[in-house]
Formats: C-alpha cells, structure tokens, sequence
C-alpha cells in the first residue's frame, strides 16, 4: 500500500477502519452516503482517478450507477439525476480515490452545474476528434 492509499478515507471506510452509511458492498464497488447525502459509489481496490481505472471495474461501478440511480429516483422521488466524476486538483477532484456521485435533482433546486456551452468553431472540433482517433 502507497502513503497516498494510508491516508485514503474510502479505503479506510472500506475496511471498516472509517464509518460510513454504506448502502451495499460486494468485491468488487461500495454504495455509501457522500457526506452531503448523496449516494458515492466506489470500486473497492484504491483507484486514483479515470486514467487508472481498468474497464472490468468500470462495468461494475456503471452498472452499480445505473442501479442506485433506479432505486435513488424511487425513494427520494426527484425529477432527475446527475452522475458526476472528477479527476485532478483542476476537476475538483479532492478524494484521490475513484468516485462517483449520484446527485439527485429537482426542478428549481439550487445545484448549479456549469460550463461554457458556446460551440467551438467546426475545424477545431475536427482538428480535436482526429487527434482523440489517433489515441485510441
């Protein structure tokens, strides 16, 4: 284990070293109450961020999103739902433990989510896209 995964608070609740309101755990993701009440769901081995993250525990925390997000709407009877993931100090990111919320909505609530949603000029987009390609 790192010195970054020592002090690792989602760790520390995985293990039970930390409490936590936890909704479910298997192997593989935790489901637990984020501090301001929203649903966390976690993958139980310590990823950093998204660039760490293998594509079998990506299945598993996306099909657990998409199951606590059913069951969140039903309970709280919300009128939507954001999933939200950061990565990096520059995203926001202040857990460095892969996380991601399930943020419930309602029309008019006081969530503010916000980018510059102007369009970026067409050749810069196809310039971006081919460059994106040529990575994957």
């Amino acid at each position: 284990m790192t010195s970054t995964q020592e002090h690792c608070i989602f760790c520390d609740i995985i293990s039970g070293k930390a409490p936590a309101h936890i909704i479910k755990q298997d192997e593989n993701v935790i489901v637990f109450l984020s501090l301001e009440g929203h649903p966390l769901v976690v993958p139980t081995t310590h990823i950093p961020d998204v660039f760490s993250l293998d594509p079998e525990n990506a299945a598993h925390i996306m099909r657990e999103a998409v199951a606590v997000s059913k069951a969140l709407r039903e309970v709280c009877n919300c009128d939507g739902i954001n999933l939200i993931q950061s990565n990096g100090s520059a995203a926001g990111q202040d857990v460095f433990h892969f996380h991601l919320h399930i943020k419930p909505r309602w029309t008019n609530d006081d969530v503010i989510i916000r980018w510059n949603t102007d369009a970026e000029e067409e050749q810069e987009r196809l310039e971006l896209g081919r460059r994106i390609r040529a990575r994957l």
